[in-house]
């Protein structure tokens, strides 16, 4: 009888927890997991900015359609010069058109001009949208309101008249061009391959 119940008291006492070399094996495989997801959390947050940004642009394109239908003609801008950095520097202007024509704040004060009965083609671009909010789609950028992606940065737009020359024409695409550099520098040639566009999939 003793023997039996020393055999559950043991048998009690084995099952009752785990080893210490239990503890640090699950130790350490909570730490080797934690360690892969750190690693990868970059390029998860990489991920998240660019879906973040071809929404936004497809919202963007939707709001030129519309107000192509409502102008007869898309928001045009154009370059100084015929070279890939006046291109850059286009793009840069088209950010303040885009926000000026397709948000209702012609006088670009942040604010929708309702006296004027301005349209508002994109609602994310109003300034109501964008005053508190932690990842703003339009901010004033040395003193002029300007179209931003989710990196902060200037959405780019170029659209030129339909009747230019063809060798003056720095547009891909017959009707505007639209993209963000995504985080990169505009400079940087070898980097374009990153940026996200309306002209090739990225």
């Amino acid at each position: 009888m003793n023997s039996s119940l020393y055999s559950l008291r043991w048998q009690h006492r084995k099952t009752a927890g785990f080893s210490m070399i239990e503890l640090m094996t699950v130790i350490a495989i909570m730490i080797l997991l934690a360690g892969i997801l750190l690693a990868s959390l970059p390029g998860i947050q990489s991920k998240v900015n660019r879906n973040r940004v071809e929404q936004f642009m497809a919202e963007l394109k939707g709001g030129l359609s519309t107000y192509q239908l409502d102008n007869g003609i898309y928001p045009q801008n154009v370059p100084s010069g015929n070279t890939q950095s006046d291109r850059d520097t286009a793009g840069l202007e088209g950010s303040k058109i885009l926000y000026k024509e397709l948000s209702g704040d012609r006088d670009l004060d942040g604010e929708v001009d309702m006296a004027a009965n301005e349209k508002v083609y994109v609602q994310r671009l109003s300034y109501e949208e964008n005053k508190n909010s932690k990842n703003p789609r339009s901010t004033a950028i040395g003193g002029d309101f300007q179209v931003v992606d989710s990196y902060g940065d200037p959405i780019r737009y170029l659209a030129q008249p339909p009747n230019i020359v063809e060798k003056d024409r720095l547009t891909f695409n017959p009707d505007y061009d639209l993209w963000s550099i995504a985080g990169s520098d505009p400079t940087d040639m070898a980097s374009q391959a990153a940026h996200i566009t309306n002209w090739q999939s990225n």
